[in-house]
């Protein structure tokens, strides 16, 4: 009986000079040069970013199924049959109990619908409540106020980005001028960075919205507050809510200020520490901080720093506005339209 010494390398049907092609082939991990002369360096660029177009796509989808369904759930909470299955006990809905005549929240049965809705969305995705109530209002702002942006999303023509500053820019904005607002925005989306987008379409707005810029700033700077917020580890958020172009200036102060700080100077042994030691050096956010914190806690910050200081904007004024007889917006750089009260102040004590 004949033997074989043959190996699986040896198998017939496959020349040598081939498999030792293809061997060298596999090995090779480097980019594969077309042979349809198209540049090497180009193809294996657009090997990945091809791909990296349709993940993004992919993303954007995902983003706007979430919205869907979310914007279904939303509908479903204002359902009849819905609300009436998700009615508490009459202490929880804020109805007098019929027992102990005790008083819950005074929360009516839709409320307690949407709480309870939203609960079930922040179990589902490990969020809180809060949150999952938010995401669900902006879904069917969405869905049902700008259908055309949730389509866009859903095709891969816009990013969830867009989609947000979409939202940032039309709250609180009119029913009736959203529809004129998306059809004239849209486009423009389709083109422009998320950044690049949100002032587009605020100045678009601006140019649609019924009641006059002047006239929406005057009711912005009633509501003008501080807000504090307490956090985790020992910290707290202070808020303020301001007109634009002065938070803009308080912002640059402090970055001013900021700049000016000397984090080199030795210490001189206050707060327990080592005379002589290098102070820990602080980033420009930091410096911002403490700043800030002087200022509010002490009228100057250490040493003196600050005195003089002030803090600068940048607005541009069309001539008519700045005559008095156009109302036509400023535009406050790094915001975007200011009413043309704010903008003559500021032309008006700029020194140049």
């Amino acid at each position: 009986m004949a033997t074989s010494n043959a190996t699986p390398e040896d198998a017939p049907g496959e020349p040598d000079s081939a498999r030792s092609e293809g061997a060298e082939t596999a090995a090779s991990t480097g980019p594969v040069c077309p042979d349809d002369g198209r540049d090497p360096t180009t193809t294996a660029i657009a090997a990945i970013i091809d791909p990296l177009i349709e993940n993004e796509k992919v993303i954007a989808a995902g983003f706007a199924e979430r919205a869907r369904l979310l914007a279904e759930l939303h509908r479903l909470g204002e359902h009849p049959a819905i609300i009436a299955g998700l009615r508490g006990d009459p202490v929880e809905t804020g109805a007098n109990d019929p027992d102990t005549h005790a008083h819950g929240p005074a929360w009516d049965d839709v409320e307690l619908a949407e709480r309870t809705l939203a609960t079930e969305v922040a179990g589902a995705l490990r969020l809180h409540s809060t949150t999952a109530r938010m995401m669900i209002f902006n879904a069917a702002h969405l869905v049902e106020k700008l259908p055309g942006f949730h389509q866009a999303l859903a095709q891969g023509r816009i990013s969830w980005a867009h989609v947000l500053r979409m939202q940032d820019v039309t709250t609180g904005a009119p029913d009736e001028v959203l529809p004129a607002l998306e059809a004239a925005v849209l486009p423009k989306a389709e083109k422009l960075t998320a950044t690049q987008f949100g002032r587009v379409a605020a100045r678009e707005l601006d140019r649609l919205h019924p009641v006059s810029l002047q006239e929406r700033v005057d009711v912005g700077a009633s509501l003008r507050r501080v807000v504090l917020q307490p956090d985790v580890d020992g910290m707290a958020w202070l808020n303020a809510y301001l007109k634009a172009d002065e938070a803009q200036a308080g912002y640059d102060r402090l970055t001013r200020i900021a700049k000016s700080l000397n984090d080199a100077d030795t210490n001189d042994g206050a707060d327990g520490a080592d005379p002589g030691c290098e102070v820990v050096l602080r980033t420009m956010d930091q410096r911002r901080a403490d700043a800030f914190r002087d200022l509010l806690l002490d009228g100057e910050c250490a040493g003196g720093l600050g005195r003089g200081i002030r803090g600068t904007v940048h607005v541009t004024v069309p001539v008519l506005t700045l005559m008095g007889t156009s109302c036509e917006p400023g535009m406050l750089e790094g915001y975007g339209p200011i009413d043309p009260e704010t903008a003559r102040r500021l032309a008006g004590t700029a020194p140049s």
